[in-house]
């Protein structure tokens, strides 16, 4: 049985097996990791935005 959502897996699966050699995934830098007291001031007014943007809608 499978759910709605292997279809999906399976096309992006499919995909990045295609085209792994162009994407070249191997020499990617790994990824910079935040920590709570590390975020900046700017990130902090971007989520403060984002939310009375939601309150006002």
């Amino acid at each position: 049985m499978t759910d709605e959502w292997s279809g999906l897996a399976d096309f992006l699966a499919n995909m990045i097996e295609k085209y792994a050699v162009e994407l070249d995934i191997d020499t990617l830098p790994d990824p910079v990791v935040k920590k709570k007291d590390e975020i900046c001031e700017k990130d902090s007014h971007i989520s403060e935005n984002v939310i009375e943007t939601r309150k006002a809608a």
